[in-house]
């Protein structure tokens, strides 16, 4: 296995946990905040929980926001990622772009459930930019080839 793959692989995983994580943190949340969203889930929450439907608390909203954010910026990652590996490009343009998305948006997501700006933004912009710095290496791959 090339080390690049290894990096893919190790932050891929980290960022599919983290992914994971923030589901749960989500139903945590709610359920703190004595909510449940589905009628099936009256059972399974606390006696005086109540039906939120789409009037969910600002907390748990804040979690489904730094999920959603996530969310949409995964599936770019994951593609550019086997993309970057499968074209060739520079080994150490794969190393920094995995190693800075992933850290960004594992931080990304800290200061977003603590409220911290302007580091939300700037961590968000971290991860955008190494998206398109695979973007760019892996055109000039292709096009050099």
């Amino acid at each position: 296995m090339s080390p690049e793959l290894k990096i893919y692989a190790i932050c891929s995983s980290i960022l599919t946990l983290q992914m994971l994580f923030l589901g749960g943190l989500t139903a945590g949340v709610r359920a703190k905040r004595k909510g449940y969203l589905n009628p099936e889930d009256r059972g399974v929450s606390y006696s005086d929980a109540t039906f939120v439907d789409g009037a969910e608390h600002p907390d748990t909203l804040r979690v489904q926001r730094a999920h959603r954010n996530l969310l949409e910026s995964l599936p770019m990652f994951f593609a550019l990622g086997g993309i970057y590996l499968a074209t060739g490009a520079p080994a150490l343009g794969a190393t920094i772009c995995f190693l800075a998305f992933t850290g960004a948006r594992v931080l990304h997501t800290i200061v977003y459930l603590k409220a911290l700006q302007p580091w939300r933004t700037i961590f968000y912009a971290l991860g955008s930019l190494s998206l398109i710095a695979q973007v760019v290496l892996i055109m000039m791959t292709v096009l050099k080839n």
